[in-house]
């Protein structure tokens, strides 16, 4: 290429560079100056205030911001906690799972909720590590959110618990382990949901069931949901199979 084209390209490409820059520049101040401000209403009085306050940052992308929600976990204020917990999830800031995981200690059924909520939302093995052991709380509430938390986190190495969870005796907890299981979309899976499903459960336990195989797409719940709709009485539970049944009727064998 000769030397002169070599140039032009080479002055084009700076010229790119610093348009973007010059695009880009206002909008990062902004957002600073946004992060100073939000700062500053972590500090006032109000905890409404607070909990806007903490909302907000959780749509900065700015380290700086999740830092504050990590202080913010600290509040003095049951809503702006939750608020807190619940911003840091959705910044995925895996920095956030330690101190969320302490948050899990809370002696405030709300604290830890919140907690589990956001440890699902941002996923990872740390993340699952911390709400396993939850599934053994004597809370059939604690029990709940950490089935669905582990559901949302994908968590592979929960399969067994989560299996065991299918027995929990809060029947609350075994439709959202079920639903979990679908989650992970493991299919060794299949076997414990057919147990369940055929053990006359909770209509909320069928439901679930029934949509985790939905979910797993194998072939071996056709049958056996086929059977149960002939005698299945709730309408809600009999659309889900339904529902389900037409799923797996729909994929194609090479996918099975």
């Amino acid at each position: 290429m000769p030397l002169g084209r070599l140039n032009a390209n080479l002055f084009s490409a700076a010229m790119v560079v610093l348009h973007c820059f010059f695009l880009t520049a206002p909008l990062i101040a902004q957002e600073k100056a946004d992060l100073a401000k939000i700062a500053a209403q972590l500090g006032d009085k109000n905890a409404a205030v607070r909990q806007a306050a903490v909302e907000a940052l959780g749509e900065l992308n700015d380290q700086a911001g999740v830092d504050l929600l990590i202080s913010a976990l600290k509040d003095e204020n049951q809503e702006v906690r939750s608020a807190a917990a619940l911003a840091l999830g959705q910044t995925g800031a895996v920095k956030g799972v330690e101190p969320l995981a302490r948050m899990l200690q809370s002696q405030r059924i709300r604290d830890r909720r919140s907690a589990m909520i956001a440890l699902g939302t941002i996923g990872g093995a740390k993340a699952c590590e911390a709400l396993i052991p939850l599934l053994n709380s004597t809370s059939a509430e604690d029990r709940d959110s950490a089935v669905a938390a582990l559901g949302g986190a994908q968590c592979a190495h929960a399969f067994d618990p989560l299996v065991k969870a299918l027995a929990d005796e809060h029947y609350m907890v075994r439709a959202s382990a079920a639903m979990a299981l679908g989650d992970l979309k493991d299919k060794r899976a299949v076997e414990p949901l057919l147990a369940v499903l055929n053990s006359n459960p909770a209509d909320s336990v069928r439901t679930g069931v029934v949509l985790a195989l939905g979910a797993l797409g194998d072939q071996r719940a056709i049958e056996p949901m086929e059977k149960l709709l002939k005698t299945e009485k709730n309408e809600n539970v009999r659309q889900q199979i339904e529902q389900a049944l037409a799923r797996l009727r729909a994929i194609p064998p090479d996918k099975q």
